[in-house]
């Protein structure tokens, strides 16, 4: 079944009905601010949104893709397609099973950043993608976690990820302290060529929490 607007569709079964209504009015409320914010006037292609309705389906899906399927992985977006768990399979997970249907729906604006990051830009970089996904969308992490490593630890991806095992709270901090001083244009420079946010490094201080 499909629920369609100008700028989206829902994809989905039967039995998840009732997460259209949901999906529809958080994305109404938002996409636009998310557009403004790349400063996107019409998106390049229409967005579909595929709900999947058990969790074996979507582990299934994702490794069709050739990924390892991980527990905290709820959504994904490729290119225009935004890929969701419905709701009530992803609290069958240990990371999400705490979640609220306001988590939720913040995922659902979290792929949609990355839709239109992927207009703007291939997405180079997991700190700043990720980091304005979860920035943007509001979603709450560990403020307190430290992120002041050498920066050529930072910047090489495999170094990155033994730097912590929280990588999403990781990229949320950077963001959330670039977004104190430096303009839209300048995160979205920073999120198209991560060369640049490695030059201007020492203009931050990434001392703060």
């Amino acid at each position: 079944m499909t629920f369609e607007t100008d700028i989206y569709s829902i994809i989905y079964n039967e039995i998840n009905q009732n997460l259209v209504e949901t999906i529809h009015s958080v994305l109404s409320e938002n996409f636009q601010r998310i557009m403004d914010f790349w400063n996107i006037k019409k998106l390049n292609s229409h967005v579909n949104i595929h709900i999947y309705p058990t969790l074996d389906e979507w582990i299934t899906f994702f490794e069709d893709t050739g990924q390892k399927y991980a527990d905290y992985v709820i959504g994904c977006a490729d290119g225009s397609e935004i890929h969701l768990l419905a709701y009530d399979e992803y609290k069958k997970t240990n990371m999400h099973k705490n979640d609220s249907l306001e988590d939720f729906q913040k995922v659902i604006i979290h792929e949609f950043v990355h839709v239109c990051n992927n207009q703007i830009c291939p997405p180079n970089s997991f700190i700043m993608c990720e980091g304005l996904a979860t920035y943007l969308a509001n979603q709450k992490y560990n403020e307190n976690i430290k992120i002041d490593y050498p920066k050529d630890d930072i910047f090489n991806f495999n170094t990155f990820c033994t730097l912590t095992n929280d990588t999403y709270s990781f990229a949320h901090k950077i963001v959330t302290i670039l977004a104190k001083t430096a303009s839209k244009e300048k995160l979205i420079e920073y999120a198209c060529d991560y060369e640049k946010l490695y030059n201007d490094w020492e203009k931050y201080n990434w001392q703060l929490t």
